[in-house]
């Protein structure tokens, strides 16, 4: 588990644009872990590309918490 902690740690430092070249490369290696008929590898590549896209949600509704108290003054969380 540790391991897995420091990669979402890691996470939280990349940007948007790095987080989504992430997923585009996890997505090129599962594919073709997919086409050699590795179950496992490609089991863990789709851990992957699902780790780094629920924190590409999170930074979204974080954007979107942030513009809302922007413009209303209050925290909607």
């Amino acid at each position: 588990m540790h391991a897995e902690d420091e990669l979402l740690e890691s996470l939280r430092s990349f940007n948007d644009c790095e987080i989504r070249v992430y997923t585009r490369f996890a997505t090129e290696w599962r594919d073709q872990r997919l086409t050699d008929g590795s179950q496992a590898e490609v089991s863990f590549w789709n851990s992957v590309i699902s780790m780094l896209v629920e924190e590409r949600h999170r930074r979204k509704e974080e954007v979107q918490r942030l513009e809302t108290m922007f413009q209303t003054g209050h925290d909607p969380g």
